[in-house]
């Protein structure tokens, strides 16, 4: 490798996956000094026909912004030495070796290993990241997952909160999601998973996962359109049928019950809360039951609209919390 950027087109065949080499090609081209507006409508139209297209370049793009706090000595292990000692020079380097490192049996990204990335998200924010293979995570309010990526495994910790993963699919690299209690196995699918304090929670938007507690003796399949629960034991309960559109409906900023019991509706509501809503003890409130939708943007609404569906009233105690308490 003699130069510093690679011609158009002038990616090497490693036997690689052809939208993967593809990617590889526009993706030097675009960093080659001959790009137009031509030819950037011309990658438009290339990413807008395959959303795996678009995977596979941020995928790239991804290896280029980690490439300016890569060591200099690890870089020219895997490309020539550029014409320059300078880092725009190594950069430049890497474009070229981006030819034969994003193709064949992975990235060089993943097999030196990304351990420690962490992302987060806020109280109420949702945020859409993209992990170093190409999938991508939707992440709910309060949530904290740590990247564990290797060349045999790609792990993600769930430390808390609730994560919708679309995974792209590499059967020799097993995507996993540990949250603690439980953790999902897949090679490609999309599901989510929800940590909470006492349980674990999986649902499969499509596709199949294996989903096990940290004591059960072997995974549970769950397939398109039900979930399983692990409870606090580390033990996984049946996989059932459930309303996934609604139980993933915090994607569009709404929370939806459908006859549902008010402990299980003040518990969610409160996720979306600074100070969290209560139950009255003794009273029996846990066994009423509502069907309604709210915007996790105004959980006001929620107790404003509580004395209007069931006999209850809410009070404000002095610690900024809502109790809820029988009428």
């Amino acid at each position: 490798m003699r130069r510093t950027d690679c011609p158009p087109f002038a990616v090497p065949d490693a036997g690689a996956d052809p939208v993967r080499q593809e990617a590889a090609r526009w993706f030097a081209r675009a960093r080659s000094g001959e790009w137009d507006g031509a030819a950037q409508a011309a990658l438009d139209a290339w990413l807008a026909e395959n959303p795996r297209h678009a995977a596979e370049y941020r995928m790239l793009e991804s290896i280029w912004q980690a490439a300016a706090t890569v060591p200099e000595d690890r870089l020219r292990a895997l490309a020539d030495p550029p014409r320059r000692d300078s880092r725009p020079a190594i950069r430049r380097a890497l474009a070229s070796g981006l030819c034969v490192l994003a193709i064949g049996t992975g990235t060089w990204l993943w097999q030196s290993g990304s351990d420690g990335a962490e992302y987060r998200s806020a109280l109420g924010e949702r945020r859409s990241i993209t992990l170093p293979d190409g999938s991508t995570a939707e992440l709910n309010g309060q949530t904290r997952l740590q990247v564990q990526f290797d060349g045999s495994e790609r792990r993600v910790v769930l430390r808390e909160g609730e994560a919708l993963f679309a995974v792209e699919k590499y059967p020799d690299r097993p995507f996993v999601v540990d949250a603690g209690l439980a953790r999902a196995k897949v090679t490609g699918t999309r599901f989510d998973v929800r940590r909470d304090p006492d349980q674990v929670q999986v649902v499969v938007e499509s596709g199949s996962v294996e989903v096990a507690g940290v004591h059960d003796q072997k995974p549970i399949p769950v397939t398109t359109g039900n979930a399983v629960r692990v409870d606090g034991g580390g033990r996984a309960g049946p996989a059932r049928s459930v309303p996934v559109a609604a139980m993933l409906a915090w994607r569009e900023g709404q929370i939806v019950f459908s006859d549902t019991g008010l402990a299980s509706a003040v518990r969610e509501v409160s996720r979306y809360r600074q100070q969290p809503i209560v139950l009255a003890p003794g009273q029996g409130l846990e066994n009423l039951r509502l069907t309604s939708v709210f915007r996790t943007s105004d959980t006001d609404s929620f107790i404003r609209a509580l004395p209007q569906i069931l006999p209850v009233e809410v009070r404000q105690l002095a610690d900024g919390r809502a109790e809820i308490i029988a009428r």
